[in-house]
């Protein structure tokens, strides 16, 4: 099993969660167990006891759930790492010679919109790589992760696309040094030529997205911040006019071309 395919285990039994939270509640009530009786019945003991086993074993199944999937997503990116670390030839300084151009996914966060990978760092429409580990690099560098990354194979993207909700496609090109491996290249700058939006709304699945909206999101380790989706007008109807962009703008706030799917 997959993160992803955890998420929506965990989704779609998050409303029977709730409803077997009430129906706890109320057995407990109607059997006394919620009564201050100092000398109780074992039926009003024995739905105290049960009350109490289940306060105590239903917070504890969800967080080691999430850990679980914490886990899971831990083990895909290793397995990517380890899928992208075999370069397609033999000598590190035969350097590839042919136009890179791929794909890759990416988050919008920040106040103001900015394209963030997987890792964590942001990134302009244009730029240039920077190495956090080690500033005397110039990436990228043959053992370090420094770098733009990209896969060669369009279906290799959307399937990274799938298993990580809330994120974009995009079509990039890389220039400068670069790296070829199997599954694609790792290059000096990038230029974003265009992001894909999705069919459908990022919060209801159900009608055409419209409109960017501003969200604040807590990670599984507790990292708070700024997210932007693309939703459908009834998804975003709640949302503050500060807190929303159209396409036309978030073209201009990313200074790259978003292409309807």
């Amino acid at each position: 099993m997959d993160a992803a395919s955890a998420e929506r285990k965990l989704g779609r039994f998050l409303p029977k969660f709730f409803l077997a939270s009430c129906l706890a509640l109320l057995l407990a009530y109607l059997f006394g167990g919620l009564s201050d009786d100092s000398a109780p019945s074992l039926l009003q003991n024995f739905s105290r006891q049960f009350f109490i086993l289940y306060t105590v074993l239903a917070p504890t199944f969800f967080i080691a759930y999430l850990l679980y999937i914490e886990v899971l997503r831990t083990r895909e990116r290793k397995r990517i790492i380890a899928g992208n670390s075999k370069l397609i030839y033999d000598d590190a300084f035969e350097l590839p010679t042919q136009d890179m151009h791929g794909y890759k996914i990416a988050l919008i966060t920040g106040r103001e919109p900015t394209l963030t990978g997987l890792t964590g760092d942001t990134y302009e429409a244009d730029d240039t790589a920077k190495c956090e580990m080690n500033r005397e690099h110039v990436p990228p560098v043959a053992d370090c992760d420094c770098g733009f990354y990209a896969y060669l194979d369009l279906g290799a993207a959307e399937h990274q696309l799938s298993i990580n909700p809330g994120a974009f496609l995009i079509d990039v090109d890389l220039f400068g040094v670069g790296f070829a491996y199997s599954r694609g290249f790792r290059a000096e700058s990038q230029l974003v030529n265009s992001m894909a939006l999705p069919k459908r709304c990022m919060r209801c699945k159900v009608f055409r997205p419209e409109q960017f909206v501003r969200t604040f999101k807590l990670g599984f380790n507790s990292f708070a911040y700024w997210s932007w989706e693309i939703r459908c007008r009834m998804c975003s109807h709640s949302f503050k006019d500060e807190d929303c962009l159209s396409l036309d703008q978030m073209t201009k706030e990313l200074k790259i071309k978003l292409v309807r799917a």
